[in-house]
């Protein structure tokens, strides 16, 4: 009898089991539209060649991506450090995020190309190319494709900011000043504090690197993964030496073997070196750390042409091409600032 209600129950239960897979099975809906055909659309990039490859190998090494700034996830900050935050500021047109990012990743391919959106050729289209309005002065400037990089790439404003004519600045901490990266400004030849001296200061956007925008140099044939390319470096290392990647720029300049072209760059540092003997001897600038001498206990008090040339040495300091990115416009910044210092 035991036996039999064993056997029994085993029989209900299969019949159960096999009447809900039927009804599983059964209750399908209509067949829904086809997906996209992998051999159709993935192998757009996804395939046997190397070019996806060397570039994802360049980003890899790139500052952008090797960086450790990207920790910098709070809502001021997160907007150019992080690329959520990037991406969130630019698409709400905001200068701050909603709210700090969590698990922040650097700038990565997602940050400037719209990776996985159609799934076709397209997701390498930039982002963002329209011109950009800096916020230190409502300045356009367009870089062509180097506006994606403008919008990070450009000065903050100094808090307080001196404007030409204006009163007295009180300068309360040692980060005062432009911040860093600010260079598409330089290259358009705006955002400097415009004293008035022996130099002109020329016409923002007229040169012919502004011309070229950002991506022409920093982009160009790459060096294996050290430089030009998506590694955006304008060095590399040849046996043990660091090369420059002249590259970049012989289409212009054939006969160029360095970035001191025409003595540049020496000219530069010289002129950078006198204004930062300047300051520190006023006692304005920490000429070790290269910052202002100021703090919310000691805080620093200049006429706004003062706090400009102080302004002046912090922009084409953090600027970092020694003068290649505007000659004459980095040339005018530091020589009339001297002059108005030692007159």
């Amino acid at each position: 009898m035991k036996k039999y209600l064993y056997y029994l129950g085993l029989s209900v239960t299969v019949l159960a089991l096999g009447i809900c897979m039927n009804l599983v099975t059964s209750c399908e809906g209509p067949e829904g539209p086809a997906g996209m055909d992998a051999n159709e659309n993935c192998v757009q990039c996804h395939n046997d060649g190397s070019v996806l490859f060397a570039k994802s190998l360049q980003a890899g090494n790139s500052k952008h991506m090797t960086g450790t700034a990207f920790e910098r996830n709070s809502t001021s900050c997160a907007i150019c450090h992080t690329s959520q935050g990037f991406v969130e500021r630019m698409d709400a047109g905001t200068t701050t995020t909603s709210g700090t990012i969590h698990n922040p990743t650097p700038p990565n391919c997602r940050t400037c190309h719209m990776i996985h959106e159609n799934y076709d050729t397209t997701d390498f289209a930039l982002r963002y190319s329209d011109p950009v309005t800096l916020w230190i002065n409502d300045v356009t400037i367009d870089l062509g494709d180097g506006n994606l990089c403008a919008n990070c790439h450009q000065p903050r404003i100094p808090d307080p900011l001196p404007t030409v004519g204006g009163g007295n600045v009180t300068i309360n901490s040692n980060r005062w000043g432009p911040h860093h990266g600010l260079q598409s400004s330089t290259l358009w030849g705006t955002g400097g504090y415009e004293i008035a001296g022996s130099e002109s200061y020329g016409t923002p956007g007229s040169t012919t690197h502004a011309g070229a925008g950002c991506t022409q140099c920093h982009m160009a044939e790459a060096y294996g993964n050290q430089a030009g390319g998506h590694t955006f470096n304008m060095t590399y290392d040849y046996h043990g030496r660091e090369s420059e990647n002249v590259a970049a720029c012989t289409g212009c300049h054939s006969s160029l073997k360095s970035f001191d072209y025409n003595g540049v760059q020496s000219e530069v540092e010289e002129l950078l070196d006198s204004l930062k003997n300047v300051l520190a001897d006023k006692g304005w600038l920490d000429p070790d750390e290269e910052l202002p001498n100021a703090s919310s206990d000691n805080p620093l008090v200049l006429s706004a042409d003062d706090a400009g040339t102080l302004l002046n040495f912090l922009i084409i300091l953090e600027d970092g091409s020694h003068g290649v990115h505007n000659p004459g416009y980095t040339v005018a910044l530091l020589t009339n600032s001297l002059e108005h210092l030692t007159k």
